[in-house]
């Protein structure tokens, strides 16, 4: 008789602790921990942010690339970009790192982390264009306006961007080319005087003459010279 008390005994006391809610096997239920999980996934997503501007650079090496934005030399942003890098228009249409160019205005999502060097680095995850074509074959030079001729060209002074770019460039303004800042943010065209700081990017199809001649598709406002 005593075994069969003892065995009952303990299915009453089971069946206590399971109705008064005290039973150790519910307290230790594996996916309590997932918390933690989730709230370290939303820290990371903070630490992303955005940068929009035109792109001056592209420097490839092999899938990974330094896409330098805004303004040349120590000015702007360096985005570091590689094979998890995603790229598409403003649609949501897919591109990929080889239909980037120059003079292209780009929203990037990178990380807020960034080198102390000039111009600062950090990696993007993200690059999508804004414009709404891709000009495939641009040319890109930088330098200040030396003359605003008659017919609302300028002749640019400066440097090339690119290897078919050129040093010295007089640029035909028309209604449908883009005039703004490194940022991609329109600016009047009555800022293209004398002795502004610009980035002219234009057609590949240009005069033989010196300097050469070339439509512009985009121009972009950096600086007044002092």
């Amino acid at each position: 008789m005593k075994p069969t008390i003892r065995k009952t005994c303990a299915i009453l006391s089971l069946s206590s602790m399971l109705i008064t809610g005290t039973a150790y096997a519910v307290t230790d239920a594996p996916d309590i921990p997932t918390t933690p999980t989730i709230a370290f996934a939303l820290k990371e997503e903070v630490k992303k942010v955005q940068s929009t501007g035109v792109i001056t650079s592209i420097r490839t090496n092999g899938n990974d690339a330094a896409i330098q934005i805004q303004d040349t030399g120590t000015g702007g942003i360096v985005l570091n970009v590689g094979p998890e890098t995603t790229y598409q228009m403003l649609d949501g249409s897919k591109l990929t790192l080889a239909d980037l160019h120059v003079g292209l205005t780009i929203t990037a999502e990178h990380s807020m982390a960034m080198t102390m060097s000039l111009p600062p680095q950090t990696s993007a995850s993200k690059i999508t264009v804004l414009d709404t074509a891709i000009q495939k074959g641009a040319l890109g030079t930088a330098g200040i306006i030396e003359d605003v001729r008659k017919d609302g060209s300028i002749f640019i002074k400066g440097e090339g961007l690119t290897d078919l770019a050129q040093d010295e460039i007089v640029l035909h303004i028309g209604k449908d080319t883009a005039v703004v800042d490194g940022k991609g943010d329109p600016v009047e065209k009555y800022s293209l005087v004398k002795g502004t700081k610009v980035i002219g990017f234009y057609s590949p199809v240009m005069t033989k003459s010196l300097p050469p001649i070339s439509n512009a598709w985009k121009i972009v406002v950096t600086a007044k010279e002092e």
